[in-house]
């Protein structure tokens, strides 16, 4: 291996060995097991089939994940610019663009640890104990399968990816860890209400629900809300699909999540030129 997958493999060892040693992420994963697990038992969903839990489980995670996701990299970058290791860093053939893609790689690593396998255990827990009447595999649509939920994983994480990605970039931006957190949870609340909003108000204003299903897939939530619907719910209860474009949902998060790292890495690079350039624009100002 060599050449820029050399940084990147650097960097991303580093960093998961940062994410193994910081005990916080392993009580995140344990209360969003309990979280989601309660949440399930409470709904009953489980009890009944993998798509009825799914049902459950479906606004929960539009919030907890996203959560989840600005948890985990809110400070992914804040901290080596604080303690000056990012200047150390630098120092080395690293580049700005494989420093980031390190910290984002292994960091979803940990979104695959930390939201992965509590929505496996649940899902394995509907295995386990649904009701026999309703405990068919189907190798068709229309029936209740494993494989839905196994899809509806591949989502969640999805939707995970993009927002400890744009967390990422939050956290590049940031002065110190008071402003992280203030735009992480800024970014969280756009996120999660932002696109529901806009299309509450376009409906509002006498738009028509055919001509905005489209722009439902721009916003993270929006677009893991359409899959889920079109790949999982919809197989089983709505066949013919029609609830949102495959390839611009999924276009969606994987763009969020490119924008995100595209931002953070733009951030790195140019963010002691554009404060310089702002400390010369001040002081004309203040002479």
């Amino acid at each position: 291996m060599s050449g820029p997958l050399t940084g990147v493999a650097t960097v991303f060892r580093r960093e998961l060995a940062t994410v193994v040693r910081t005990p916080g992420y392993g009580v995140l994963a344990v209360g969003l097991l309990v979280a989601v697990g309660g949440l399930l038992a409470a709904g009953g969903g489980g009890a009944t089939g993998f798509v009825p839990a799914v049902v459950d489980l479906l606004l929960p995670t539009e919030a907890l994940v996203p959560l989840v996701g600005v948890v985990l990299g809110y400070r992914a970058l804040l901290s080596d610019g604080a303690s000056g290791e990012l200047a150390v860093i630098r120092t080395y053939p690293v580049r700005v663009s494989e420093y980031v893609a390190g910290v984002l790689l292994a960091r979803t690593v940990a979104l695959v640890a930390v939201v992965g396998v509590p929505y496996a255990v649940v899902g394995a827990g509907v295995w386990l104990t649904v009701a026999p009447d309703t405990g068919i595999f189907a190798t068709h649509a229309g029936i209740d399968s494993p494989v839905l939920y196994l899809r509806f994983l591949a989502f969640v994480l999805l939707l995970g990816a993009a927002y400890v990605s744009l967390a990422a970039a939050v956290s590049a931006l940031a002065a110190s860890r008071r402003s992280a957190i203030a735009l992480g949870v800024l970014a969280l609340v756009a996120g999660v209400l932002g696109g529901d909003l806009l299309l509450l108000r376009s409906l509002g204003g006498g738009a028509s629900p055919a001509t905005i299903s489209g722009s439902l897939a721009l916003a993270p939530n929006g677009a893991f809300r359409g899959l889920v619907f079109e790949h999982v719910i919809g197989v089983a209860f709505a066949p013919e699909g029609g609830f949102v474009s495959t390839n611009r949902a999924v276009g969606s998060l994987v763009g969020w999540a490119l924008l995100g790292a595209g931002l953070a890495g733009a951030a790195l690079a140019y963010g002691r030129r554009v404060d310089a350039l702002l400390e010369r624009v001040r002081s004309r100002i203040a002479g």
